[in-house]
């Protein structure tokens, strides 16, 4: 009997390995700073219109484009759902005085359920919700060639989710008490259409994704002073 357990045992444990192997593979695919934020989560089905999550503006968005961090400003000012995992979008965009208008599209890659969700500040939303997620997509937006100083952004975005008890899925927002709290966290590149030379370019809520040394504020997001002069000390 006892050999039968150590054998039941041992089969456990390199299936648990096997696993875990296999996730990490899968996770490979996507760029590390996203790797980093799902380690403890798993596929999951989800049928839903994520336009309120994708469209919310209970703060602006915090961005940089280049290698010096110059201060870049997005506003999304339509989202709307076209397929079944794709959302056309609208928008503005803003590098110094430079503002051009973008159109594109995002398209959800994968939905994740979180294995191990925390319930906000004191416990407050235990019991509030069925489960905590994200959804890794693709965002490709393009600008207006006529305007001056205009390319495509392309790259991934991460944002964040759950359903509650009467299964509606909403933005997720428990964790805003968090100094690391962020949601819609976009992170690629721009391509110039003139010179066909590519920048690093990210943007997100409260936080930005893949952004170096760029922010070094522990309770909130604080401009690193080394880049001020980029765009960040208006």
């Amino acid at each position: 009997m006892t050999r039968k357990i150590a054998c039941g045992l041992l089969l456990l444990i390199l299936a648990t390995i096997g696993l875990n192997s296999k996730t990490k593979v899968e996770l490979t695919r996507y760029p590390s700073w996203i790797v980093a934020k799902i380690v403890d989560s798993k596929p999951v089905k989800v049928t839903t219109n994520f336009t309120h999550v994708l469209s919310n503006s209970s703060t602006a968005y915090i961005g940089y484009i280049g290698n010096n961090y110059q201060k870049f400003d997005i506003s999304l000012q339509s989202v709307r759902k076209s397929t079944a995992n794709r959302y056309s979008v609208t928008g503005v965009t803003m590098v110094r005085t430079n503002r051009c208008n973008f159109q594109g599209t995002i398209d959800v890659v994968e939905n994740r359920q979180f294995s191990h969700p925390t319930f906000g500040l004191d416990n407050s939303m235990k019991g509030q919700f069925k489960r905590r997620g994200c959804t890794i997509a693709k965002y490709r937006f393009a600008e207006n060639a006529l305007q001056k100083g205009s390319g495509v952004f392309v790259g991934y975005l991460l944002f964040y989710w759950y359903e509650t008890n009467k299964g509606e899925i909403v933005y997720d927002d428990i964790d805003d008490f968090s100094d690391s709290y962020s949601n819609n966290q976009y992170a690629g590149t721009w391509q110039s259409y003139a010179t066909k030379k590519s920048k690093p370019c990210a943007w997100g809520q409260y936080r930005v994704p893949n952004s170096g040394d760029l922010d070094v504020g522990a309770a909130e997001f604080s401009v690193n002073p080394k880049y001020a002069r980029n765009g960040w000390s208006k």
